[in-house]
């Protein structure tokens, strides 16, 4: 693909201008903007701006201004917070970096992370690395998604997701909670739940109000339960698949969803869907099933999170994606990516900065204010006690089954893929369009926008 680079500057040129009010929300939040002395170099570091996350990457930010104070260096950083919701933090990130206001440090979600790579937009950091020797701390699984094209330009945490359900619900219905191998059997757990219960089965991530959570938080573990991995996107062509047998049974899952009511279709349209699904739904037992990554035990239902569940560690369970290709999976994938502004004057302090913010020195304290997924480095158990027995253990035991899960490595165009899912979900659970009807207007569409060289059918 030749014209990546400037197909992809273009393309984020396009992004509507709406974004210019969203820009500016940061949910109520307000920072005083800290002042230093002459001669101080600054960093600024942008990621959305949600309670928790704030909360973490303040703790991150002090952490690290203190340490640089202790060691007689000139170098303090600062939060810029952006939009909460993913499509506004999206479409601002794009545009800043169009416009080359971008902050020095920016947080990214992963169907970000090749089409910013592809644009110009972020340093490569393989030489920094090289030098800190921390590369090799990073486990294999997340090095192969951070790589693109023999280069890194971002670090990242970690997340695993699956299907998360309420097995108190489950069990005081006499419904086994046994883990569903196939979709055909979580069909039948679905059946199950609305016969014997009031719930809805399934809050599974579809249409366009989700913004990217649909592609990160649902449709892609749905696909690779029907297709290996280089059948959605083959890296060696550099083609991602638009139309399959494989695409097709996954879209075939919310069909089959969507006509026996089994999922929550009124919430997935709301503006903010993920609010009455999983922060009321979920919580009050009337919804029975979502997807979602480890941040859930505590961003989600923790005793700090949006909505509280009291005793959630005993009240909700978690099952691995069903699967037709290979046993039951975890998904494995980057968390929070971190990355450095091409344009940015201050390249070596953004770097040094995201290095700490990894890193069990700089970052175990802030895992009091907000834990959202394990680390993908090696040494950080040893090196932070709380990591291993926080939320009763979760987050250190999904650190361990890292190399054991399913992962998608990716190309340029996946922030493009992700919105043809979206819009293919929405006009399938809405009954607009068949699931073959959807997947053809998918390919098509995907032509259109990627161009024909970068996709194909199978």
């Amino acid at each position: 693909m030749s014209n990546s680079r400037s197909f992809s500057r273009r393309d984020f040129l396009k992004i509507s201008a709406l974004a210019a009010g969203a820009a500016a929300t940061t949910r109520g939040l307000s920072f005083a903007r800290p002042s230093y002395a002459q001669g101080t170099t600054e960093i600024s570091v942008t990621l959305p701006g949600r309670d928790l996350e704030v909360k973490y990457q303040t703790a991150i930010v002090d952490a690290f201004n203190a340490k640089m104070q202790a060691d007689g260096k000139s170098v303090r950083a600062k939060l810029a917070p952006g939009p909460a919701t993913d499509n506004d933090y999206r479409t601002k990130i794009n545009l800043d970096a169009a416009s080359g206001t971008l902050a020095d440090v920016v947080s990214l979600q992963a169907a970000q992370y090749e089409d910013t790579v592809a644009a110009g937009y972020l340093t490569d950091l393989t030489p920094m690395l090289t030098a800190a020797k921390v590369w090799d701390k990073f486990v294999p699984v997340i090095q192969q998604q951070l790589t693109v094209d023999g280069k890194v330009y971002a670090l990242s945490d970690a997340s695993t997701f699956t299907l998360f359900y309420r097995k108190d619900l489950l069990s005081e219905s006499g419904i086994p909670d046994t883990q569903p191998n196939t979709w055909d059997d979580f069909f039948g757990l679905c059946d199950k739940i609305a016969t014997k219960t009031k719930a809805t089965p399934a809050g599974l991530p579809a249409a366009r109000p989700w913004g990217g959570g649909t592609w990160e938080e649902g449709f892609r573990h749905v696909w690779l339960g029907f297709a290996k991995s280089e059948e959605i996107y083959d890296p060696t062509a550099k083609k991602w698949v638009v139309k399959s047998p494989g695409l097709l049974k996954a879209l075939k899952v919310y069909e089959t969803l969507a006509k026996n009511k089994w999922l929550t279709v009124e919430s997935l349209l709301s503006p903010n869907p993920w609010e009455p699904i999983k922060y009321q739904g979920f919580p009050k037992k009337t919804v029975a099933v979502v997807t979602g990554g480890d941040w859930q035990w505590e961003f989600d239902w923790g005793s700090k999170g949006a909505t509280p569940i009291e005793g959630v560690l005993e009240k909700v369970g978690r099952w691995q994606f069903p699967s037709e290709v290979s046993k039951p999976f975890a998904f494995t994938s980057t968390g929070r990516l971190l990355g450095v502004f091409s344009k940015s004057p201050n390249t070596q302090a953004a770097f040094d900065f995201i290095n700490w913010a990894f890193s069990p020195e700089g970052s175990c304290k802030a895992l009091e204010a907000y834990f959202g997924g394990p680390s993908a480095r090696t040494d950080y158990a040893d090196s932070c006690p709380f990591y291993n027995t926080a939320i009763a253990g979760k987050m250190a035991e999904a650190g361990k089954a890292l190399s054991t899960g399913r992962f998608l490595k990716a190309g340029t165009g996946q922030s493009k893929i992700a919105d043809g899912i979206a819009l293919a979900t929405e006009n399938i659970i809405t009954g607009a369009k068949t699931a073959e009807a959807a997947m053809d207007d998918f390919a098509k569409q995907m032509g259109d926008q990627l161009g024909d060289t970068a996709v194909k059918s199978m």
